[in-house]
């Protein structure tokens, strides 16, 4: 296949998924999808058995699946967030399709039209100003209960203002133009590409065409490394986020506090608590560059500084929520 007849690439992170690998690529290669698109494989050093599966499939279906594997050295300790960020990377550089999607290798999707409904969505001069379509997805659980991630009920753009003060879709839900990343690959974003951030970078760039459907199925597996932590620990790492969103839109500054505000609230409940969670945030944080996101998760702000900041993100959160109500009752959500 020449790149010239490729439109879309979907880019597939794994990492010791021998259990789910399957199930994840034959929800991608049976899209009945007309133009021409590619599945990009990443490996993070799997020890299992996921990277023969995952040759055994590019083997199958030849000119379709590439795969490129992340060694790991033997003793070494990694940082999984920046390790999955730069495997994300990796393949965006490598991908050759106009618009790309993210799929976790534990992840699948459920609809066989996913592809073509979403391209078509971006093809069409209409939504010229949409830099992402994205989906309804389904948390599923093992035990084989499932319910939509999202209450969004209404089809229609968002801009980042209506998103990000309280909605939230995990990366595999979207398909966005690629455009130019230069900004990804030699910025500060290379050691924190994901959901969150992979969502408000492409909202700088345009809207978000939003569909209802759950379109795919976000897999959740109790012993992860996200469901394994503790709120403290999740709101340490959002507040990274935070850092990170700051530094790319500073005139956002406001909206993004809002959005944190549960993580703010979180870390200032425990902030002086000692955890080895706190102390790799805080180093963290640190190593980035973003001074608030390390005082915050350790601490070390003033306590008048830390209720300010909490008081007025808080007032926002409410108002928010009070009009997502309202937009619900009257059949605009």
């Amino acid at each position: 296949m020449t790149n010239e007849s490729i439109k879309l690439s979907v880019l597939i992170t794994t990492y010791n998924l021998e259990a789910y690998i399957r199930q994840t690529l034959e929800s991608v290669v049976r899209q009945e999808y007309d133009g021409g698109y590619e599945i990009l494989v990443g490996d993070d050093g799997s020890s299992d058995a996921t990277v023969r599966i995952v040759n055994e499939y590019s083997e199958k279906y030849p000119g379709l699946i590439r795969v490129f594997v992340r060694e790991r050295e033997e003793g070494v300790s990694y940082s999984k967030i920046e390790r999955a960020s730069l495997n994300r990377i990796m393949l965006l550089e490598e991908a050759k399709g106009e618009y790309i999607s993210f799929l976790d290798g534990d992840d699948f999707y459920t609809d066989d039209h996913r592809l073509k409904r979403l391209s078509d969505i971006l093809d069409d001069p209409a939504n010229a100003d949409c830099s992402m379509a994205a989906h309804n997805l389904k948390l599923y659980y093992e035990d084989g209960h499932e319910f939509p991630l999202c209450r969004a009920k209404k089809e229609r753009k968002i801009g980042i203002d209506g998103y990000w003060k309280l909605m939230f879709l995990q990366s595999g839900a979207l398909m966005f133009r690629k455009g130019d990343i230069s900004d990804i690959s030699a910025g500060k974003l290379k050691y924190d590409y994901d959901d969150n951030l992979i969502t408000f970078r492409q909202f700088l760039k345009g809207k978000m065409y939003y569909l209802p459907e759950c379109m795919a199925s976000y897999r959740q597996i109790e012993a992860s490394s996200w469901n394994s932590m503790d709120e403290a620990a999740h709101a340490y790492v959002n507040l990274i986020s935070m850092g990170m969103e700051k530094t790319l839109a500073p005139q956002y500054k406001k909206l993004i506090n809002i959005r944190h505000y549960p993580d703010i609230r979180a870390a200032y409940r425990v902030r002086k608590t000692e955890s080895m969670a706190k102390h790799d945030n805080v180093k963290r944080a640190k190593e980035l560059g973003l001074e608030e996101a390390a005082g915050l998760i350790g601490g070390s702000i003033k306590d008048g500084e830390y209720l300010s900041l909490l008081l007025t993100s808080g007032a926002g959160y409410y108002m928010a929520k009070a009009a997502r109500a309202v937009s619900k009752l009257a059949g605009r959500y």
